[in-house]
């Protein structure tokens, strides 16, 4: 079977922290823990648009607007994420990939964790 691949990079350290406490807690790597959370999701999923139920993940706070061809939106919690849509849906669905993208990059099997104390 051929896999595919998904690489996310700059994860938000609430959610890499979430996602080490949910793995830890469970006994499980990351990866089997991402793909567990995706299973979950599209389990959740409505068939006809493909996007997670309320209990898949939080919801957040998209702040959207249109411009001459598109709709724009954001998310208020990741301001960084920011996409575009021919409709509003078309618009709700590219941020929710791209928040997915966003939050589950790949990490190496043989990675350690420390945490850092900020001054």
């Amino acid at each position: 079977m051929n896999k595919k691949q998904i690489h996310i990079r700059d994860v938000p350290e609430a959610l890499f922290e979430w996602i080490e406490n949910e793995r830890h807690a469970k006994r499980v790597s990351q990866k089997e823990f991402l793909l567990k959370v995706l299973e979950n999701a599209a389990a959740h999923s409505t068939a006809n648009t493909g996007t997670a139920g309320p209990s898949a993940f939080s919801r957040m706070t998209m702040v959207y607007w249109k411009s001459k061809k598109f709709w724009l939106g954001k998310l208020l919690e990741h301001p960084e994420i920011m996409t575009q849509g021919r409709t509003l849906e078309e618009l709700e669905q590219n941020i929710r990939e791209a928040f997915m993208l966003m939050a589950l990059d790949e990490v190496p099997e043989d990675y350690q964790i420390r945490e850092v104390v900020m001054a």
